[in-house]
């Protein structure tokens, strides 16, 4: 990994203590852990702007009469295709 810097944060002692119990282990050490939360964090943050746009997006342009239409037959005649037994 490239680019490291290092951080210090100050934690309340009991919180260190759950995270070394709960999440570190022989094969993740501390700073691995943190830095896998972080991470998620980031997705987590990242996925929740993309629904949002989508629903902005949506919200400005809906879908038309037209477009649904277009998608139910499209769907209609997959599901007829499927054998169902």
């Amino acid at each position: 990994m490239t680019g490291l810097s290092r951080v210090t944060v100050s934690l309340p002692t009991r919180l260190l203590e759950a995270v070394d119990e709960k999440l570190v282990n022989g094969e993740e050490t501390r700073s691995a852990v943190v830095r896998r939360l972080l991470e998620g964090a980031l997705r987590d943050a990242q996925e929740r702007e993309d629904v949002e746009q989508y629903i902005r997006s949506y919200t400005e342009c809906p879908q038309t009469e037209e477009e649904f239409g277009w998608s139910s037959y499209v769907a209609l005649k997959h599901f007829a295709e499927e054998p169902w037994e």
